[in-house]
């Protein structure tokens, strides 16, 4: 039997499943649907322009994974702008994973200095209620699901987890890179 924590996991497992399946149904209507010169159009700037969305990435990282880690690796597949399709996810998911770390030290540093723990903000108290109730699991969970791996970083860093538990449980992110991004290969092929 399944108890609360694998039930928990489960559920934002699905939940990222289905938004991986919503986005890749989205990517292959815009490219049936338009031309590749109406498609470069639109996102010529960006999609042209390697560094800019290697910046738009590491910014939205940070600053708790704004857009979907999928959309970069649709456009690694796409342009094949960073190399080999693998190694770029594995820049990827070094980059998240060094985002999520640089977050995780920022709470140990602001830990006592700072509000975050007693915000009356509905997003972070959202997640530091979870955060409470769940402890070092849910940097697992983030790491494999939609929910948002820094800020899960940073509310870890500011309630005192133990960093060698972070460290252990958040290499489950690279893993999700690997394994979206085997599973977007697969459908493109």
């Amino acid at each position: 039997m399944i108890g609360e924590k694998g039930r928990f996991l489960l559920r934002n497992m699905l939940k990222g499943f289905l938004y991986l399946g919503v986005l890749v149904v989205l990517f292959f209507l815009i490219r049936k649907s338009f031309t590749e010169q109406e498609r470069l159009e639109w996102f010529g700037t960006i999609y042209n322009n390697p560094l800019l969305v290697m910046s738009i990435f590491v910014g939205s990282e940070v600053l708790f994974g704004i857009i979907p880690p999928e959309i970069f690796m649709l456009w690694s597949l796409e342009t094949g702008w960073m190399g080999p399709y693998f190694l770029s996810i594995g820049l990827f998911s070094f980059i998240s994973y060094a985002a999520g770390y640089f977050n995780f030290n920022l709470g140990l540093l602001i830990n006592h200095k700072s509000k975050i723990l007693k915000s009356s903000n509905k997003y972070i108290q959202k997640y530091l209620d979870l955060f409470k109730r769940y402890g070092a699991f849910m940097v697992i969970v983030a790491s494999i699901s939609p929910l948002p791996f820094s800020l899960i970083s940073l509310l870890g860093g500011a309630a005192g987890l133990d960093k060698r538990k972070y460290i252990l449980n958040s290499l489950f992110r690279i893993l999700r890179y690997f394994v979206y991004a085997y599973v977007l290969w697969l459908i493109q092929t």
